[in-house]
């Protein structure tokens, strides 16, 4: 149960994960403040690639809390690494769906267009539960398989928040909601 290859973000392609576009795009503090990220909170950003979504929740959480980083792609974390993150950011290498943490460990996990990759999506789920503490708050960003532009993944690959909220409710999340969408995009964040 490994990463599906051909559903991972081409680290290549990296230097636009983080560019002004971007930025503007999907504006990272107010969907990290609709998601419910609060200061102090150890969060893991999950999938986190050179730093786009890292560096603002580590500003969210400020230094009395702890944001760490979790990527499969070494280059990935070279490049935030290089990005001289705040101490309280720790970097994390690891293959999902296995999350090497302990049980009850996270108050907050950041899940940016990253269930799409995983296979299978369930064990995610049950890991992401695992992880979060009682009373944490799981975040899913994602990209709509109805989707109006061409951006993202192929539509093949993509999963619905229908179908995360199924793999998070089987997973023992009670509550779900969903505080934001686009024309391309979907949040949600479970309990």
């Amino acid at each position: 149960m490994t990463h599906s290859h051909e559903r991972r973000f081409d680290a290549a392609k990296r230097a636009g994960l983080t560019s002004a576009e971007r930025w503007v795009r999907w504006n990272p503090p107010h969907l990290l403040e609709l998601a419910g990220l609060q200061e102090g909170q150890t969060a893991l950003d999950l999938g986190s690639g050179p730093g786009f979504w890292t560096l603002p929740m580590a500003d969210k959480v400020g230094p009395q809390g702890l944001v760490i980083a979790l990527d499969v792609s070494p280059e990935m974390l070279e490049a935030l690494a290089a990005s001289n993150p705040p101490e309280h950011v720790r970097l994390l290498h690891g293959e999902l769906p296995a999350i090497d943490l302990p049980d009850d460990s996270i108050d907050f996990i950041w899940a940016a267009f990253v269930f799409h990759e995983v296979e299978p999506p369930a064990t995610l789920a049950a890991e992401l539960r695992r992880v979060l503490r009682p009373g944490g708050r799981l975040a899913v960003l994602d990209w709509r398989p109805d989707a109006e532009g061409e951006s993202g993944p192929p539509r093949p690959h993509r999963i619905s928040p229908q179908q995360v909220e199924q793999f998070l409710a089987a997973a023992g999340f009670v509550t779900v909601q969903h505080p934001w969408k686009d024309a391309d995009g979907y949040l949600l964040w479970a309990e």
